[in-house]
């Protein structure tokens, strides 16, 4: 029987420590059986309000998936009244002998999903939970999941009866560790018990958001730098829908507990909705340019003149008027459009509300406005001139809607805390950098909202080597957590799983629980995805840590870029040595082998961009290199990024690498820009079942050999 008192304590939840509200329980009570050898002994109960496509059908379904997957039975979904007369007796369901519903013995036990009328006779409510907040808990024979409020207005979220799901199945071991059947942790068990328990959480983070940006067929040129690989757009989408196809009735993001709905916002232009035809009528309203001129080189990303009086008004009068035609409207960004080729104001006006003692940035001035031709000018901090704009227009707008929220940014030039001014209290701030103390100064300045919304994952977009950063991104959650962070918006998983999967994986576990510590975080990953050679894997990733950080040159707001340490051959032979020493410890579990083939995947691609990398840079400094060597590798990385796209896509995700390294144009030095081959008959053997990359390589020469290519 569960007792009522409840604490608050560090409870071990599958080797991971969550601080989570535990009901303290006799410690004789047993365990719940849910299947015993290749017998389902346990139905799952919705409420009989739930329809198909109510989120408590859809969470019955996850556990009976993942339960027959596990112990090869099917649970039985039921609605409440189609069990019978059942009652409840001495914190258990029984059910009425002889009347009964086909395949429910009597002697049954009970997952119960949602609000049904046997978990309030059982005692078992959401009372307390926040939104979003989840409880799990046992009695007697029964399992039962329930969720918190959903929510509305500015602050939604309707999934905690999954997230319940979902924490049920992972103390049973289960984890989905990157998309894909590969990634997807169920354990196989003869039976499977749950253990008394009682678990109340509710996230800490409101909205726990990761943006997805990988290679999209609208996008400009997609169809041709598609068939600099050999495929079309049709066969791609084919390749890559099938790849991050589900085995389970949800996402990966939606397995890790992502979610939630709060007030978000992008770039909008700082808040001006109509600039062409202002740009016609009121050219005073924009940036002056280094020609003299207002002139915006076209109008897709113009800049304003901050201090202007006459656009202040204006915008906060269009504001008004959005929210007397709108009233559900509950915010507006009044964040300025990002990057393009015009110039900051720097008119007088502009100019004087630039405090002198500001921090030092670095700003582009471009020749004319539309020109690539620009020069770095040493300037100070913007902030205080966009605070002079945010808040004029929020105090004019708030004199008519005293509720309505601004979105605002800490980025680019104005990335530093004000020196002068302070926040109306209606700003909310999206806090860009990931530095603690821009953060403390944001909130010293008044801000009251402020989120997270780094570009942190984007550190390999560019060349996508194998790095990680658990520990540094445990950090941040940790600090921001403990400082006011109530929301997320990460950006942005580029898909390249092998070499920065476990940081995406870290990044989702920390938005659900924002204290638990990098160290954690890999011994979980390892422990469930690598099983006996769990060891090694952690060592590998611990190894990767120091490499990353070591590496770091810097870190760029914008892209959170990383440059990787040089680790060499000896390095490599070190990460390789682990990876092998995980794959014998594995012995014939084939899952987990093909788990370190998949991570020996990037390893390898990173030795081979590592040494084409290298051979460039000395091309460039007028060293001498074997250009011989050096086209043969650049023929290997075209096979090896054909082989990827089509057999491996969620290990290196090729289109965004191919786009984003504007087609190795860091190999120009060794005519290396490009992915087509020298020997257009290499072609054929992309299609030929004796070539290709099996995860096993040991070695470049190994990945020529795989092609064919040895002793050429």
């Amino acid at each position: 029987m569960l007792t009522h008192k409840s604490i608050f304590m560090l409870l071990a939840v599958s080797g991971i420590f969550l601080t989570l509200e535990v009901g303290i329980r006799a410690a004789e009570t047993p365990s719940v059986i849910l299947a015993n050898g290749d017998q389902a002994v346990s139905v799952i109960v919705i409420p009989d309000a739930a329809d198909r496509r109510s989120i408590e059908h859809a969470t019955a379904s996850l556990i009976a998936s993942v339960v027959e997957r596990m112990a090869g039975v099917a649970l039985p979904i039921l609605r409440e009244t189609e069990l019978g007369p059942a009652r409840v007796e001495g914190g258990r369901i029984v059910l009425e002998a002889g009347n009964t519903p086909d395949g429910v013995p009597p002697s049954s036990s009970f997952v119960l999903v949602g609000e049904t009328r046997l978990a309030e006779e059982l005692g078992v409510t959401s009372e307390g939970l926040g939104i979003g907040g989840m409880r799990l808990a046992t009695s007697g024979n029964c399992v039962v999941l329930l969720g918190g409020p959903a929510g509305s207005g500015q602050h939604t979220d309707p999934g905690g009866v999954r997230y319940a799901a979902i924490e049920l199945l992972e103390r049973l071991g289960c984890r989905y560790l990157w998309p894909g059947e590969l990634g997807l942790v169920v354990p196989q068990k003869k039976q499977v018990a749950v253990p008394p328990l009682d678990v109340a959480y509710t996230p800490q983070v409101g909205r726990r958001g990761i943006r997805s940006s990988s290679f999209s067929l609208q996008e400009k040129d997609a169809a041709r730098l598609l068939e600099s690989l050999d495929v079309s757009p049709d066969q791609w989408q084919q390749i890559w829908q099938q790849a991050i196809g589900d085995p389970v009735p949800v996402s990966w993001q939606e397995w890790q507990r992502q979610g939630g709905q709060m007030p978000n916002f992008g770039h909008a232009g700082a808040g001006l909705s109509d600039a062409e035809r202002a740009l016609r009528e009121h050219p005073e309203w924009f940036a002056l340019q280094a020609d003299g001129t207002r002139n915006q080189g076209g109008i897709a990303r113009w800049r304003l003149c901050k201090s202007n009086p006459e656009l202040i008004a204006h915008v906060a009068e269009d504001i008004i008027r959005r929210r007397n035609e709108d009233p559900s409207l509950a915010l507006v960004s009044l964040c300025p459009n990002d990057g393009g080729y015009s110039s900051w104001c720097l008119c007088d006006a502009c100019r004087a509300l630039d405090p002198a003692n500001g921090p030092p940035v670095t700003l582009l001035r471009f020749e004319r406005a539309g020109s690539s031709r620009r020069e770095e000018m040493q300037y100070v901090s913007l902030t205080d001139r966009m605070l002079f704009y945010w808040n004029s227009i929020a105090e004019r707008v708030t004199a008519e809607h005293p509720d309505l929220l601004f979105g605002v940014s800490a980025y680019s030039r104005f990335s530093d805390p004000p020196v002068e001014r302070r926040l109306h209290p209606n700003l909310v701030v999206r806090y860009v950098r990931s530095d603690h103390e821009g953060w403390k100064g944001w909130q010293e300045a008044g801000a009251k909202r402020i989120f997270w919304r780094p570009n942190i994952l984007l550190i390999n977009r560019r060349h996508a080597k194998l790095q990680s950063i658990v520990g540094e991104m445990a950090d941040h959650m940790n600090y921001f957590a403990d400082h006011g962070m109530t929301m997320t918006d990460i950006s942005s998983i580029t898909h390249h799983w092998a070499t920065l999967g476990l940081t995406y994986y870290a990044t989702a576990r920390l938005n659900w629980n924002p204290h638990l510590t990098g160290d954690e975080i890999i011994a979980d990953y390892a422990r469930h995805g690598f099983g006996p050679g769990a060891e090694f894997i952690e060592r590998y990733f611990h190894r990767v840590e120091q490499l990353t950080a070591a590496g770091r040159q810097s870190t760029d707001e914008d892209e959170g870029e990383h440059r990787e340490a040089n680790g060499g051959a000896e390095v490599m032979a070190e990460l390789r040595g682990l990876l092998n020493a995980a794959e014998r410890a594995a012995g014939e579990d084939r899952t987990i082998v093909q788990r370190v083939a998949f991570l020996r995947l990037g390893l390898n691609f990173t030795e081979l961009q590592d040494t084409l990398d290298d051979m460039a840079e000395r091309a460039a400094a007028g060293e001498a290199v074997d250009r011989e060597r050096a086209t043969l590798l650049i023929d290997l990385n075209g096979l090896v990024l054909r082989d990827l796209l089509r057999r491996h896509p969620l290990a290196i995700h090729v289109p965004s690498l191919v786009q984003q390294s504007a087609t190795f144009a860091r190999w120009t030095s060794l005519r290396g820009r490009r992915v087509s081959l020298s020997d257009e008959t290499l072609r054929n053997r992309i299609n030929d079942s004796r070539y290709g990359l099996t995860g096993k390589e040991q070695s470049i020469d190994d990945m020529l050999r795989a092609f064919g290519l040895a002793g050429r």
